[in-house]
C-alpha cells in the first residue's frame, strides 16, 4: 500500500518567495531524482499571519520510503542543504505525518 507523507513547515517572515523559488527550482527536482513522488504542495496563512508550506509526498510502501530517505538525507544534504533550509523555515515547526486512507484501500 502507498505511503502518503504530509510535511508542514512554518516559513520565516519575509522568506516565502525565496522558499518557494528554491523548492521549485532545486529541492523538488533533487528529491524527485531520488525517488520522491510529489502529490501536491500548498501554502496557507494561519490566524497569526504566519505563512506555512505544506506538501504531500508519495512512496510505494514504507520500505521504499526508508530507502529514499537514505538516498536523500546523506552527509551532502546535512552539510550543504539543511543549513539553508533552516535559514528559510522554522526548524521547530517541522511536522511530518503519515496519512492513512479514510475509506477503502489506497493503492
Amino acid at each position: 500500500m502507498n505511503v502518503i507523507e504530509l510535511r508542514e513547515y512554518r516559513i520565516k517572515p519575509g522568506k516565502t518567495r525565496q522558499w518557494l523559488t528554491w523548492m521549485e527550482q532545486e529541492i523538488l527536482p533533487y528529491q524527485q531524482s531520488k525517488g520522491v513522488e510529489l502529490v501536491n504542495s500548498y501554502t496557507y496563512s494561519d490566524d497569526k499571519g504566519d505563512e506555512w508550506f505544506v506538501w504531500l509526498r508519495k512512496f510505494k510502501d514504507e520500505q521504499s520510503r526508508q530507502a529514499v530517505y537514505s538516498l536523500l538525507y546523506d552527509q551532502w544534504w546535512i552539510d550543504n542543504v539543511r543549513p539553508k533550509v533552516f535559514e528559510l523555515i522554522d526548524e521547530s515547526s517541522v511536522k511530518v505525518r503519515l496519512l492513512q486512507p479514510a475509506f477503502g484501500d489506497e493503492s
